[in-house]
């Protein structure tokens, strides 16, 4: 630990809890202990947190309560867990449909967070937070981020294709406080080109982090970059956390022997945050069972262990929207037994999920699938799911399933940002189904490219 990272973690950390009133640094004690109790106590701690959530969801958000009332699952007959698959599942459509319904009524929006998503499977959500979600969800992010060796104030690079989630203008402050408390070089990954490759390399060799934190699909396009042009003077990490896109096993082999240090895997959503993450065993991903319930089900029953179901997601600690029995879009398994690292948290492993190939621009710019989630899926009303496949350069198949409230306008705006995201060559074409499927293997593909985008970045 250098000196800086010292400061950061046990001086500027602290400080900035108490001026923000965030309690994370209690859910992290908290997280720190519980993922060593054993798994039959932490089954009794999400018993006691899932009958919690359900007396509260059926007190103040009319949209549970009716479903509760439908199933003849009010809390008072709530027996513990198994009975939840009474319950119907919560789908996208119906966050779509029942947004207002599902806030709760205790809750004033001004203690709430507003959020939104593409969506795994293009389908754009629109959600909130309770405020004190905000800080479990942040100690639970440090938890899972310290397996991999990355704490309060490491050095990390993170090759990131949200712009949303980089601070806009930077100001003397925030400079300040990436100085010396986030300690994040942040690469913008949302569209690249050769140069900006290029200067990726030359940040990196001045940064030296520590670790690096990727979306898997960006690190891996930068590792056969470095393969492909023989790069040798380029800065190798201690470790490499990917997420936000599914990591095969050949990406994560190439990654590991381009970069000489072990791959992390982590396993999440914006709508839930981190669900599950590697703890560097290679023996599946640990979920954050103190955080999340997690159900992996075919048809109407739960999966054995092994057996690979889609995965349901209630999030325990958000009251002030609660999410229960959330299908998220992926496929999973459950693992029996326990893990050699000695955590009781249990294991699954991710079996199908979003897939978001890059996309080629007329001009020869790279853009990320992943990023037009957030560009251009989620801020375009009435867009129910969203597809886009790239046959050639210049022309993009734009498939759409129309949500309730689609019109003129929605055609309107989606040219007008994918003409400022891909260029106003990019010819678009729309097709309109009924609904767009996960491919045979379960994985869903949002943005499908025939075009190596490779080929324009050597």
């Amino acid at each position: 630990m250098d000196t800086i990272q010292f400061i950061a973690e046990y001086l500027i950390d602290p400080l900035v809890a108490a001026r923000e009133g965030s309690n994370h640094r209690r859910w992290l004690r908290e997280f720190e202990a519980s993922q060593y109790l054993s798994a039959d106590e932490i089954s009794q701690l999400q018993e006691k947190r899932l009958h919690k959530l359900l007396t509260h969801a059926y007190a103040n958000c009319p949209f549970y309560r009716e479903r509760m009332d439908r199933a003849e699952l009010t809390p008072d007959k709530f027996a513990g867990s198994s009975d939840l698959s009474r319950l119907e599942v919560l789908t996208k459509q119906d966050i779509q449909l029942n947004g207002e319904e599902m806030i709760a009524i205790n809750y004033s929006r001004d203690d709430l967070i507003p959020n939104q998503t593409g969506g795994s499977t293009g389908a754009p959500l629109r959600f909130f937070l309770d405020r004190e979600r905000k800080y479990s969800r942040r100690a639970s992010t440090i938890r899972h981020d310290r397996w991999a060796g990355l704490n309060i104030g490491t050095r990390t690079g993170v090759l990131w294709g949200n712009r949303a989630d980089f601070a806009p203008q930077p100001t003397l402050r925030t400079k300040l406080r990436t100085y010396l408390y986030d300690r994040r070089l942040i690469l913008d990954t949302s569209d690249i080109t050769k140069a900006k490759l290029s200067k990726f390399i030359d940040r990196l060799n001045l940064y030296r982090p520590t670790v690096y934190l990727a979306y898997a699909n960006a690190i891996y396009l930068f590792a056969r970059y470095l393969q492909e042009k023989q790069v040798v003077a380029f800065h190798r990490p201690e470790s490499i956390i990917t997420s936000a896109e599914l990591l095969t096993d050949s990406q994560r082999s190439l990654i590991e022997e381009v970069f000489g240090c072990p791959v992390y895997n982590r396993y999440g959503c914006r709508e839930t945050s981190i669900i599950a993450s590697e703890c560097g065993q290679g023996d599946g991903l640990h979920i954050s069972a103190e955080t999340l319930y997690l159900e992996f089900v075919r048809g109407d029953r739960q999966c054995e262990d092994g057996e690979v179901g889609e995965i349901l997601v209630t999030d325990l600690l958000n009251f002030g929207m609660p999410l229960i029995r959330y299908r998220i879009g992926d496929t999973g398994a459950p693992l029996a037994g326990s893990c050699s690292c000695g955590r009781g948290l249990p294991r699954m492993r991710i079996d199908g999920g979003r897939i978001t190939d890059f996309l080629v621009t007329p001009d020869g710019r790279v853009v990320s699938g992943a990023s037009l989630t957030i560009y251009l899926v989620a801020v375009v009303p009435g867009i129910g799911q969203a597809q886009l496949i790239q046959e050639t350069r210049e022309r993009l198949l734009v498939r759409l399933v129309k949500g309730s409230d689609f019109g003129p306008g929605s055609i309107k705006l989606i040219e007008t940002k994918a003409a400022e995201l891909l260029g106003s060559d990019m010819r678009l074409e729309f097709e309109f189904v009924d609904k767009i499927a996960c491919e045979s293997s379960g994985k869903y593909r949002f943005s499908i490219s025939q075009v190596d985008p490779l080929e324009y970045l050597l």
